[in-house]
């Protein structure tokens, strides 16, 4: 009898491997999920379950890629960079007698049209710019149009977009939007046009200005921005040339506000407010005796915090009072050390203010944050600044540079890094936009914009935030409305170093 149990103990043993885990059922193991393809250079996480068994689960892969583990209930497969030869991969889980298999094919990524377009320091269409995209090994060249749009077709996602106008470049790093808005720093096309502007201001607390008060004036229309402040005695202000780019004729209006001023230089009284509308500015022109006459204006106030990152001094906070025409009138820079802040506003129509906060740090790194549309008699304003970009590598005065030489630097925190290299003369420039922390001089020869041999060059770091990626930043206008502070955001400017390219 005793021989009779043993024999049928033993019999058991290989259905135990796999141990049932109760309520009588059939174990079984089961992959999830079960794709017929996996595109190339992705990853895909892979579960194993096991119903009414327990045990380790293994796993085994027949063909290109590689598993993030061997055992568990899950496991990440990463597909290689290109479709193989052969292509066909089987992803295997076992525990005990138990076993499923995942079975799919490595398939190219799917190709985009990048329809894009490049835009100068001046929001002006850079025409006729030789323009690469690059995916892996692969180069596709065109040339923007008069709009300065462009369009390449059969383009496999991430890509970089250089761009090359006279010795500049430009290289948007891993982008995957098929619609990009390249922003070329530095570059300002198109025709140049200009108007002198001038007239007389009156009303308010009259002119002479009694003691410690200040009439100021400006000029907003879509295509131009300008100011000058009025003179005490007369009230005449004087904005000289009012310059744009784009068309011949550019409309606008002109604001004056006048206030009273305290012994720190602040505003705590406003005395008068005027506009003039529909001012027509033509190329060449001199626009004289565009008056404006002021009326009584009442007080708000606004209130809030400043945040600085750690390592970071207070610089300046300044307030502007902004219109929907894009002026500005600034009514105060303070330069005190307190993040807290309260300051009188005028309580105008259709106003609005706009905070602009500067810090710096140690290592000559600044950052400046701008919130601008905010309501006149806003309170608890909160104004975080990110920490900026020091440089790290090179040292300065480094020696041997080459498009090897890898430009570290601490990271922009939620924004891109425009890594600026100026070459002397004639030499090549170049601008990396990046989220990475780290980038080369890209090789350019096949454009004509090789790195020069013992040639010295300065590099620094710019950057916007926020920005998520590159592709965020090349979106409508790209990352320049940030930069230059006419939307709600923070930059950042490193210090410059020198190196010199190897012989």
């Amino acid at each position: 009898m005793k021989r009779l149990f043993w024999l049928l103990s033993m019999s058991l043993l290989p259905l135990l491997a796999a141990c049932p885990g109760g309520g009588g059922g059939t174990p079984s193991l089961v992959i999830s999920p079960k794709p017929s393809t996996v595109t190339a250079g992705t990853t895909v996480t892979f579960n194993a379950t096991l119903t009414n068994a327990t045990g380790t689960i293994n796993w085994t892969l027949s063909g290109a890629g590689s598993l993030s583990a061997t055992t568990g209930t899950s496991v990440t497969y990463t597909a290689p960079a290109s479709v193989p030869t052969p292509a066909n991969v089987t992803l295997t889980a076992t525990s005990g007698s138990l076993s499923d298999s995942a079975s799919f094919t490595i398939a190219a990524p799917a190709t985009i049209t990048v329809a894009g377009t490049v835009i100068g320091f001046n929001l002006q269409p850079v025409a006729s710019a030789p323009v690469v995209i690059t995916s892996g090994s692969t180069n596709l060249s065109t040339t923007t149009n008069a709009s300065g749009a462009f369009s390449v077709a059969g383009v496999t996602p991430p890509y970089d977009a250089t761009v090359v106008s006279g010795n500049q470049s430009l290289i948007y790093k891993g982008l995957t939007r098929t619609d990009p808005t390249l922003v070329f720093i530095g570059v300002t096309p198109g025709a140049s046009r200009s108007a002198s502007l001038s007239g007389t201001v009156s009303g308010g607390a009259g002119f002479p200005e009694p003691a410690n008060h200040v009439t100021k004036t400006a000029f907003g229309s879509p295509e131009a921005v300008d100011n000058a402040p009025a003179a005490t005695a007369t009230g005449a202000y004087n904005m000289g040339t009012v310059s744009w780019f784009g068309p011949t004729t550019t409309t606008g209006n002109i604001h004056a506000l006048q206030w009273l001023f305290d012994g720190t230089g602040f505003p705590t009284d406003y005395k008068g407010y005027g506009q003039k509308l529909n001012v027509a500015l033509s190329d060449g022109g001199a626009f004289a005796s565009q008056n404006v006459t002021m009326s009584g204006v009442s007080e708000a106030a606004i209130s809030g915090s400043v945040t600085l990152p750690a390592g970071y001094n207070l610089a300046s906070k300044r307030m502007s009072v902004g219109f929907a025409d894009r002026s500005l009138i600034e009514v105060l820079a303070d330069s005190g050390a307190s993040t807290n802040f309260t300051y009188t506003t005028p309580n105008i129509t259709g106003a609005t203010i706009q905070m602009r906060i500067t810090a710096g740090n140690a290592a000559g790194t600044s950052v400046i944050t701008t919130k601008p549309g905010l309501a006149v008699n806003a309170t608890g304003v909160s104004i975080p600044l990110p920490a900026g970009s020091d440089l790290s590598l090179p040292p300065n005065s480094a020696t041997n540079v080459n498009n090897s030489t890898t430009f570290s630097y601490t990271p922009f925190s939620g924004g891109v890094h425009l890594v600026v290299f100026n070459g002397p003369g004639t030499n090549p420039d170049y601008v990396v936009v990046t989220t990475a922390a780290s980038t080369t001089i890209p090789n350019l020869s096949s454009v004509g914009l090789g790195l020069p041999s013992s040639t010295v060059y300065s590099w620094n770091v710019l950057g916007a935030a926020p920005f998520a990626s590159v592709d965020a930043a090349a979106g409508p206008g790209g990352w320049l409305a940030v930069y230059l502070g006419t939307a709600e955001g923070s930059r950042t400017v490193s210090t410059n170093r020198t190196f010199t390219t190897a012989p």
